[in-house]
């Protein structure tokens, strides 16, 4: 697993842009995955800026959703889809027939990721406790898309986007571990002082379902791409 130190967060999101504009310009109807949360919001603007430059096309690109809350009702301002929606996919002009994600259930999405022919490029960031997406510790390193429970640490990290942990959703859906593992390509995008310590664990520490994270380790296809303030001893 190689891992790409930037200074700091704006050259981060430049250097992931780069790698997602490469792979359109590479294959123009890749299939793409998304993170959601604070981390990747840097990298939506530089994308959406150089699609307005016509330095990018998402014109044939197809986006599968990487995890959302279970039991939201239509419309629920705490969907994740929706974040995605109105941070890169409106912004960026990308048709809603092109999203693909939990509406018709699990293992519909998974049918229509082999329809589509898999995975190109799967941009994740990592959780307080080493969860990708939403495949929290204990997740087989062969888990398919499912729904899941949501570990403590996370319901408290999401608090952040909801104002308190009563407003978290207590479960999730997400594509699996062994789903994400088939992609062609992988990045993790870290940023910040406050991944440091759990970064650390994920690049050092036993390779083991406890941190999800981990198994990237074992694929060959994967980046890490962090700025310094996430990395132990800044290089």
């Amino acid at each position: 697993m190689k891992i790409d130190v930037f200074p700091d967060y704006e050259t981060l999101c430049a250097g992931v842009a780069d790698a997602v504009a490469a792979q359109l310009h590479q294959k123009p109807d890749s299939v793409l995955v998304f993170p959601t949360g604070n981390t990747p919001l840097g990298l939506f603007k530089v994308l959406v800026t150089r699609k307005l430059a016509n330095q990018v096309s998402f014109d044939h690109a197809q986006i599968v959703i990487l995890d959302e809350y279970a039991g939201l009702a239509p419309n629920d301002p705490r969907s994740l889809t929706d974040w995605l929606k109105r941070e890169l996919i409106i912004p960026a002009g990308i048709p809603t027939p092109s999203m693909h994600g939990f509406g018709h259930g699990t293992n519909r999405l998974e049918d229509k990721i082999h329809e589509l022919g898999g995975l190109d490029l799967v941009i994740l960031g990592l959780g307080p406790n080493g969860h990708l997406g939403f495949n929290e510790p204990g997740s087989a390193f062969n888990s398919r898309t499912r729904q899941i429970d949501l570990a403590p640490e996370s319901i408290t990290s999401n608090a952040a986007y909801w104002g308190s942990e009563d407003r978290v959703p207590r479960h999730g859906m997400t594509l699996g571990l062994g789903t994400l593992a088939e992609a062609r390509s992988l990045i993790l995008m870290v940023s910040g002082e406050s991944k440091r310590g759990i970064l650390s664990k994920t690049m050092k520490g036993s390779i083991s379902p406890a941190n999800p994270g981990t198994m990237l380790r074992q694929l060959p296809q994967t980046r890490v791409l962090a700025d310094k303030a996430a990395i132990e001893h800044p290089v």
